[in-house]
Parts: C-alpha cells; structure tokens; sequence
C-alpha cells in the first residue's frame, strides 16, 4: 500500500477530519485508540477506495468489538498492526 494513515482522534476532532480529506487512492486507515468510535457513527464519510483497519484491544477497552465485526469491520491485532505499518511505503500518524 502507498500510505498507511494512523488515525487515533474521534469524529469531530480537526484532525480526524484533516485525516479523512487526506486519504487517496492505493491508501490505508488503521483507527486506534478513540478514532475506533468512529466505526458506530453514521455521519463519517468513509472513503470507499481504500482498506480500514481497526484495532481490536481498543475496540474491546470501548465495548465496540462485536459491532464491528457484526458490521464487517476489518479487525486488527497488535502484530497485523506491526506488519501493516511495514509492509507501506509511508505512515502517518494523526
């Protein structure tokens, strides 16, 4: 992948919006830490042209892990979250 983003600000914070505009074509978004909420909120754009990731210990700490993968969310672990961060070009942490 070209550019993996590492978003970890929830919806509405200027940075989750800056990340969201930011992201092309070819690129990732891993959601960490309180981004992972963003996945319950209807109102997010989700860009339909790039793969989102969304970390699983964090996703279990918020109470948000079944409705993830009831929804099709693709969960990560912390070592899928290491070899993503190797396995692109760039990263970008937000």
């Amino acid at each position: 992948m070209r550019c993996l983003h590492i978003l970890n600000k929830a919806p509405g914070e200027p940075r989750s919006e800056a990340c969201l505009a930011d992201l092309t074509s070819g690129d990732a978004l891993l959601l960490i830490e309180n981004a992972v909420v963003a996945i319950a909120d209807n109102a997010v754009g989700w860009p339909t042209d790039i793969e989102t990731y969304v970390l699983t210990e964090d996703l279990e700490a918020r109470g948000l892990k079944d409705f993830a993968v009831e929804n099709g969310w693709a969960c990560v672990n912390y070592p899928e979250f290491v070899t993503l961060t190797t396995e692109s070009e760039k990263v970008v942490c937000w």
